[in-house]
C-alpha cells in the first residue's frame, strides 16, 4: 500500500513538472484559497486554456463581405450571408464531427438546429438568444476558432460593448471594410475610439480589392488606408474574398472531398431504399447492382472533373484574392503572440478573480466593521441617554423623598398638635430640723391622648392618609418612568440593527463573485439571527435593570401601604411609653429624672424610627440611591456586553483578513508572473496588446 502511495505521488509529481508556469500557478493559487470560495470549474477551463484554440475576432461594418471573409479562411462555404447585420448576435466558428448549429439562450438553455436555422432569424425574434456556437469538420478549426462579431453599433450599445467584451479576451482581431469605402472619418473616429487599444493583434482587411480597375488603383487605395489608420492597426491588406472563396472550393483536394461527399450521401439513401426493398423482397442482388452502379458513376464524376479542372487557375485565383497575405499573418504574427496572450489572458481573469473574490471579503468585512460602529454609536447614545433621563428622573425621584419629608413634618405637627398637658401630684421629701416630711407637689406633665390621636391619623377618609398613599402609588408608579427611558434605548438599538439586517446582504450582492462562501453563508445566518445574537443580551440587560430597580421600589412603596398603622402605632407607643417611664422615674426621684415633654422635633425623630426614613432617603436621595445604582449597573453591563459583541465581530474580522491575506499573496503572485510574461515578450520582441 504504501508502495502504491509513493507511485501516486511520484506520478502526480510528474504531472505538475509537465504543467506550464502559469498552469503551476494556477494551481497555486487553488491551493491557497478556501475551497467554498470558488467554482473548481473555473480553475479548470483556466488550466485548459493554454491548449485551447487560438481566437480570432472578426468584425465587419453592414455589407463588407464578411460572411464571405469567413468562408474563404474556412475554404468551406457553410456561413449563411447576413449572420451578423440580421440577428447581431456573436458566433463562434470551432471544430465539430458534423456542421452543425449551436443555439444558446439566456436562460441557459442550449438547442442544436442545422445551419440553415440562421436564415430564419431577425433580430426581433433572437432577442432571447445569447450567442451561436458553429460547429464544423475542418482541421484548421482544431487551431483556430473564429468569432463572427456584432461590431460597434452607435444605434445599440449591447452589440458594442458585447464586442468590445470579446477584444479584451481573444489572440488576434480581423477589421473588414470595404476597399474603395475605407479611411472615413467616422469609421477612423470608431477605430480609434475602440480599436487602438489592441493595435499589436489587430489586421485591417480591405476586401473586394477585384472592384477596382488595375493593381494601381488597389495600391492607391491601400496607400490611403495606411495613412488613415496609422497606429490603429498592425498591418493593413487588401483582399478578394470572392476570389479566394473559389480558389479554395476548387481545388482537387475540396473537389474530391465534395464528390465523395456526395458519394456517402448517395450510398446512405440507397442502403434505406434497399432496406426497405428486402423487406417486401427478399432480393439484396438488385441491391448490389444499384450500389455498384453509383460506385462507377461517382468514379467517373470524379475522374471528369479532376480532369477539367485547373489547378493552376485555382492557384493563381488565391494569388490573386491575395488572401495567403492573410494566413502569413495569423502564422507569423498571431500564432507567435497567441502562448504569450493566452497566459496573459489566463493571468488577467485569474487576477479579476482574486480581485473580485478579495473584494467580496473586504465587503462582507465592511459589513461587521458597520455592525460595529452601529454596537459603539449606540453605547455612546446609551451613555448619553440615560444621563439626560437619569437627571430628569432624579428630580422625581428627590421630589418623592422631598414629599415624604414634607408628609412626616405634617404628621409630627398633627401628634404635637395633639399633646394633652395634666396636672399631677408628686410627693416630694423636705428636709427640716425636727426631721424630714413628704409634701404632695402638682405639676404639669405632656400626656398623649393615644385613641384619640390613633382615631384622628388613622381614618382613612382624611386627607393626611390620602396623600400618604398617593405618595405610595407614586413611588410605585415611577418604574415606568425608568421603563420607558430604557425601552427607547432598546427601541433605537433595534432600529439600528434592523437596518444593518436589511442592508447588509444587498451591499455584498453588488460584488457576489463565491456565493458558496462560508464567509458569506456565515454573515448571512448572523445577519438572519442578529436579535439572537446581539439584541437579545441587550434585552437581557434592560430587563434585569428594570428587575432590580422594581425590586427597590416596591420595597419602599409597599412598606408605606402595607405598614402605616403599625408605623403610627409604634410612633404613638413610642412616644407615651417615654413619657409614662419619665413620669415613673420623676416620681421615684424628682431631682435625678426629670419628666418628657416631647418637643416637635421628638415627635418627627420618632415617626422616622417608626417609617424607616433613613432608608427611604438613602434610597431615594443619597448620593448611591437606588436609580443612580439601577444605571450605573445598567450602563456597565451594556459596556460589557458590547465589548463582549465587538470581541466577538473582531474575531470573525480577523478571520475575514486572513483569508483576504491569502487572496492578496495570490494576487502578489499573479503580478509577479505577468512581469515575468511581459519581459518574455520584450526579450522576443513579441508584443501584446
Amino acid at each position: 500500500m504504501l508502495k502504491q502511495y509513493i507511485q501516486e505521488c511520484e506520478h502526480l509529481q510528474a504531472k505538475i513538472a509537465q504543467k506550464s508556469p502559469t498552469q503551476k500557478l494556477i494551481l497555486e493559487c487553488l491551493n491557497h484559497l478556501n475551497p467554498n470560495d470558488y467554482s473548481l470549474s473555473f480553475f479548470e477551463n483556466l488550466e485548459q486554456k493554454e491548449n485551447e484554440p487560438m481566437q480570432i475576432a472578426v468584425i465587419g461594418q453592414f455589407s463588407s463581405g464578411k460572411s464571405t471573409f469567413l468562408n474563404a479562411l474556412l475554404g468551406q462555404d457553410i456561413l449563411p450571408t447576413g449572420i451578423t447585420p440580421i440577428t447581431s448576435k456573436v458566433c463562434k466558428i470551432c471544430y465539430g464531427e458534423d456542421y452543425i448549429l449551436e443555439i444558446l439562450y439566456k436562460d441557459g438553455r442550449k438547442v442544436l438546429q442545422n445551419v440553415d436555422f440562421l436564415h430564419k432569424l431577425s433580430r426581433e425574434n433572437s432577442q432571447n438568444i445569447h450567442h451561436f456556437c458553429l460547429y464544423a469538420p475542418i482541421l484548421s478549426l482544431k487551431e483556430i476558432n473564429f468569432l463572427d462579431t456584432p461590431g460597434f453599433n452607435s444605434q445599440n450599445s449591447d452589440d458594442t460593448h458585447t464586442t468590445m467584451k470579446i477584444l479584451e479576451d481573444v489572440d488576434g482581431i480581423i477589421w473588414l471594410t470595404l476597399i474603395d469605402n475605407a479611411g472615413k472619418n467616422s469609421e477612423k473616429a470608431l477605430l480609434k475610439e475602440f480599436i487602438t487599444h489592441f493595435a499589436q493583434k489587430s489586421l485591417c482587411v480591405l476586401n473586394q480589392k477585384d472592384r477596382l480597375k488595375d493593381e494601381k488603383e488597389v495600391q492607391t487605395s491601400l496607400e490611403y488606408a495606411k495613412v488613415a489608420f496609422e497606429g490603429i492597426f498592425s498591418a493593413v491588406i487588401p483582399i478578394s474574398a470572392k476570389l479566394a472563396l473559389n480558389a479554395r472550393l476548387n481545388t482537387p483536394q475540396k473537389l474530391l472531398e465534395t464528390k465523395l461527399l456526395e458519394f456517402a450521401q448517395g450510398i446512405q439513401g440507397l442502403a434505406l431504399q434497399a432496406s426497405d426493398e428486402a423487406k417486401e423482397s427478399q432480393n439484396t442482388q438488385e441491391t448490389l447492382e444499384s450500389l455498384n452502379l453509383a460506385y462507377q458513376a461517382t468514379q467517373d464524376k470524379i475522374k471528369d472533373a479532376l480532369e477539367s479542372l485547373n489547378s493552376q487557375n485555382s492557384a493563381k485565383l488565391m494569388q490573386d484574392s491575395n488572401m495567403p497575405l492573410i494566413f502569413d499573418f495569423l502564422n507569423q504574427t498571431i500564432k507567435p503572440k497567441a502562448s504569450f496572450a493566452k497566459s496573459y489572458s489566463t493571468l488577467k481573469k485569474l487576477r479579476e478573480m482574486h480581485i473580485l473574490l478579495h473584494l467580496q471579503y473586504h465587503k462582507i468585512n465592511r459589513c461587521y466593521w458597520n455592525l460595529q460602529k452601529v454596537l459603539e454609536e449606540n453605547l455612546k447614545k446609551y451613555i448619553t441617554n440615560c444621563a439626560i433621563s437619569q437627571e430628569k428622573e432624579q428630580k422625581r425621584f428627590n421630589d418623592l423623598y422631598i414629599g415624604l419629608d414634607l408628609w412626616l413634618d405634617t404628621l409630627a405637627q398633627r401628634i404635637f398638635n395633639a399633646l394633652e398637658k395634666n396636672a399631677l401630684h408628686f410627693t416630694q421629701t423636705q428636709k427640716r430640723l425636727l426631721g424630714s416630711k413628704s409634701v404632695a407637689i402638682a405639676k404639669e406633665v405632656v400626656v398623649l391622648p393615644l385613641e384619640k390621636i390613633r382615631i384622628e391619623l388613622q381614618n382613612q377618609d382624611t386627607q393626611l392618609v390620602k396623600n400618604y398613599k398617593a405618595l405610595s402609588v407614586q413611588i410605585k408608579n415611577f418604574l415606568d418612568l425608568f421603563v420607558q427611558s430604557i425601552a427607547q434605548n432598546t427601541e433605537s438599538l433595534k432600529s439600528e440593527l434592523a437596518h444593518w439586517q436589511h442592508e447588509a446582504p444587498k451591499r455584498i450582492e453588488l460584488y457576489l463573485v463565491a456565493p458558496q462562501s462560508e464567509a458569506l453563508s456565515a454573515m448571512h445566518e448572523f445577519a438572519q439571527n442578529c436579535y439572537e445574537n446581539l439584541l437579545d443580551d441587550f434585552n437581557k440587560n434592560a430587563l434585569v435593570a428594570t428587575s432590580y430597580l422594581r425590586s427597590e421600589l416596591n420595597v419602599l412603596s409597599n412598606f408605606l401601604s402595607l405598614n402605616y398603622n403599625n408605623a403610627i402605632d409604634l410612633t404613638l407607643k413610642s412616644l407615651d411609653l417615654k413619657i409614662k417611664n419619665a413620669i415613673a422615674k420623676h416620681s421615684e426621684n424628682q431631682e435625678e429624672f426629670a419628666l418628657f415633654n416631647p418637643t416637635l422635633g421628638n415627635v418627627r425623630e420618632s415617626l422616622n424610627e417608626s417609617f424607616c426614613f433613613e432608608q427611604f432617603q438613602a434610597r431615594l436621595f443619597g448620593p448611591m440611591n437606588c436609580l443612580k445604582k439601577t444605571y450605573a449597573q445598567f450602563l456597565n453591563q451594556n459596556e460589557q456586553t458590547t465589548q463582549e459583541k465587538i470581541q466577538l465581530i473582531a474575531q470573525v474580522s480577523f478571520e475575514l483578513k486572513q483569508e483576504m491575506a491569502k487572496i492578496t499573496k495570490n494576487l502578489e503572485a499573479i503580478k509577479h508572473e505577468l512581469k515575468r510574461i511581459n519581459a518574455s515578450e520584450l526579450k522576443s520582441g513579441i508584443g501584446i496588446a
